[in-house]
């Protein structure tokens, strides 16, 4: 039985991976991270929606949110990445 739910699991990362799915799906996992990478703080004043070419696109409460922001954008990005263990996000861009 275990051996035949390891098969699965191989046709379906080969299948993800021929159908060039898998860089789409680390890319909705950068979203879904985050609030969790960043914390509570800021995931209560800034919110990722959406990703585009390695740039992630984040909307903040307000400008004065997204100058602060700005400052910790490497580092952000840093984090993200390593959470991913890819090079995913290669800029944020914050609106």
């Amino acid at each position: 039985m275990l051996r035949r739910a390891e098969s699965i699991n191989k046709v379906l990362k080969r299948t993800i991976t021929n159908l060039g799915l898998d860089r789409k799906i680390r890319e909705f996992d950068a979203v879904r991270l985050f609030a969790e990478v960043v914390g509570e703080k800021i995931a209560q004043k800034a919110q990722a929606v959406k990703i585009d070419r390695g740039t992630l696109t984040v909307r903040v409460a307000s400008s004065a949110w997204r100058q602060e922001l700005n400052y910790t954008k490497a580092e952000m990005i840093d984090k993200i990445n390593a959470a991913l263990g890819d090079n995913i996000v290669t800029d944020i861009y914050f609106t």
